[in-house]
């Protein structure tokens, strides 16, 4: 498995997340509507796009095939973060272009490889992020 560390992330999610922290980091950009996916994406090149699939899941195969099918978003690395694992919809995922699947209950019972794995995939302060909204 390849390790990818982000330098732009972008964070499509509900307002879970410290919006004082994001607003102070100029590499992490939250947005909470379908809509402006695609223009953040043009807008900041990310090298990581975190997807809440619970938030987007009525949205997300047609953004996921979206993004894939265009070259301009060949190198985005796309992780879902995910409530519980489920194998038929987590296959699904990898076939439209999914990179990582992260789970909730993972985080919850967060180990030091959980953990090193998360942080490996994308910056110490999103997976901090992460970790806070689980809870």
């Amino acid at each position: 498995m390849i390790h990818f560390r982000s330098e732009r992330v972008l964070l499509v999610a509900p307002n879970i997340f410290s919006v004082q922290l994001l607003d102070s980091n100029k590499q992490i950009k939250h947005i909470t509507s379908v809509d402006k996916v695609f223009p953040a994406i043009y807008e900041m090149a990310p090298n990581l796009i975190v997807f809440d699939y619970d938030y987007l899941s009525q949205d997300m195969e047609k953004i996921l095939r979206r993004i894939r099918t265009n070259s301009y978003y060949n190198k985005i690395r796309i992780c879902c973060f995910k409530s519980s694992a489920n194998r038929k919809i987590d296959e699904f995922l990898k076939i439209l272009g999914v990179n990582h699947v992260i789970y909730k209950d993972e985080l919850h019972n967060a180990t030091k490889s959980t953990m090193s794995h998360v942080k490996s995939i994308m910056n110490a302060k999103v997976a901090d992020l992460l970790v806070s909204a689980s809870f």
